[in-house]
């Protein structure tokens, strides 16, 4: 039976609510989130796609398409900016502490079966957002567009669920004097936007475009890397730190739509985490195959990826040589050891005592381009924290700093050339009933004025040869690159 929520619900929700998620769910199975992005195109122009590339499993079931932003955050030197509707105030309090306020503000009613998907906020903390949680060197100027943390209150969702081939179309309605209207306005935009998904969208295959000639630009070089590398070697040596993560840029011009190269990229890597985010001019996008932290009905989980092997042919036989080789690498299993240890004393922070459990240990995941070793922790979360607290103790990915994270993170602004913007921080997703949902913002792009900035890093240790860093670096950016190249080409 297709839901809905009936007037006399909503009635009911609007006597003690100021805001209300009106739903309707419609049968799907003649479209696709894409289709239905392109249908829209006007209403996206802010909207934000989360969704999976493994949608056969329970963890990659629903697509959620959501647009109409009501409220917005953003963060940066300090300040912190707000706008409710046309009221935009700033402040220099935390940043977190004003999210909070505003997830107060704004929180929404409904059905409870349903809250998880209908309502919600969406944004990005990047990596140099850390300073909002400690003091760490900042020796580089900003030189990328994006503030350290950004986040929209969206009015309208929409769920794809990818196993029972439905859609639901959620507007959040605020009450005012006459409920009654305001429920048949909410019915009568669903409508309209039930017209224009359920339309045929005349969209032409996307031709060919004049391929960008222009090489793909790094801002350090191979050898320069490898001498980064030896360095950072030192530092451990010293016994500075167990693991340093070192990242470099690559850039390339290109002529393609973001939209067509987030449709390639969903081609090239169907990660477990894609994402496609607007801000201001730029877009960010990605096929994140790593989870940073997961809230639900106060459980919070962590799954560290580290190890990693390249994929060539892709064939039952290679990934079970990848599986022998990494389970049988010590130097990756203690890699990946460490960052177990660290994830769970993330979780130590904020969880209670006695509740942390490995729920999984030492699993070898195939993504599109590489192998990754994998582990699941989980705890539940104490009674005086909260969503943003658990977001703050596990930021940034400890398999996106090194171990121990203060240290090696003062060591990456040291040696780094730039920093590092989107690269390392995290896209995440909140509901108003303290949930969250968030992925290391990794195998990414962002987007401005027909450039493409991805960053990719490789995780140092003692006996790490420079060489073989440098290239897993590579191979870590190759699939968003294969993606500029398949936009490019041309899309039916």
């Amino acid at each position: 039976m297709l839901k809905h929520l009936s007037f006399d619900e909503f009635l009911g929700f609007a006597k003690s609510a100021k805001r209300v998620a009106v739903f309707r769910e419609i049968l799907a199975d003649r479209l696709t989130p894409i289709g239905i992005v392109e249908s829209l195109a006007e209403e996206m122009l802010d909207g934000a796609i989360l969704e999976s590339g493994r949608q056969q499993e329970d963890a990659g079931r629903y697509s959620l398409i959501s647009f109409g932003a009501h409220a917005q955050l953003s963060a940066q030197n300090g300040v912190v900016s707000q706008r409710i509707g046309t009221t935009i105030t700033s402040h220099q309090s935390h940043p977190f502490s004003v999210l909070r306020q505003m997830m107060a503000e704004l929180t929404c009613v409904g059905q409870p079966d349903r809250m998880d998907f209908v309502s919600g906020a969406i944004g990005f903390l990047t990596y140099d957002g850390v300073r909002l949680f400690e003091s760490i060197p900042d020796r580089h100027v900003p030189a990328n567009p994006l503030p350290d943390l950004f986040v929209n209150f969206y009015q309208t969702t929409l769920m794809f669920d990818h196993h029972q081939h439905t859609l639901l179309i959620s507007l959040v309605v605020e009450i005012g004097d006459n409920p009654s209207a305001d429920y048949l306005l909410a019915q009568e935009k669903i409508n309209q936007l039930i017209a224009k998904i359920t339309r045929a969208t005349g969209v032409e295959p996307t031709p060919a475009q004049c391929h960008s000639e222009t090489p793909v630009e790094v801002d350090v070089s191979d050898v320069e890397f490898s001498q980064l590398v030896a360095r950072a070697k030192d530092y451990i040596i010293a016994g500075d730190a167990f693991q340093i993560v070192l990242s470099r840029c690559f850039k390339k011009k290109h002529l393609a739509t973001p939209f067509d190269i987030y449709r390639a990229l969903r081609r090239v890597s169907p990660a477990p985490y894609m994402f496609y985010l607007p801000y201001n001019d730029s877009i960010i996008l990605g096929a994140s195959p790593e989870k940073l932290i997961r809230v639900h009905d106060r459980e919070v989980s962590i799954n560290p990826i580290a190890g990693t092997r390249q994929r060539m042919n892709k064939t039952a036989i290679e990934s079970q040589r990848i599986r022998d080789e990494l389970l049988s690498d010590e130097k990756e299993q203690a890699e990946h050891m460490m960052l177990v240890d660290l994830a769970r004393n993330d979780l130590g922070a904020v969880c209670k005592p006695g509740s942390i459990q490995i729920k999984a240990l030492l699993n070898i995941k195939h993504f599109s381009h590489v192998s990754h070793i994998t582990s699941v922790i989980t705890g539940q979360l104490r009674d005086d924290m909260d969503a943003f607290d658990a977001l703050a103790a596990a930021f940034p990915a400890g398999t996106l700093s090194g171990a121990p994270k203060i240290r090696a993170m003062q060591i990456i602004d040291a040696l780094e050339t730039s920093r590092r913007g989107m690269y390392g921080g995290a896209i995440c997703r909140f509901d108003y009933q303290g949930n969250l949902d968030s992925c290391i913002a990794i195998r990414m792009a962002v987007l401005q004025d027909g450039v493409a900035t991805v960053r990719t890093g490789a995780g140092i240790v003692y006996d790490s040869d420079p060489q073989s860093e440098a290239n897993e670096t590579r191979q870590k950016a190759q699939s968003v690159l294969d993606a500029l190249d398949l936009a490019e080409a041309g899309l039916i």
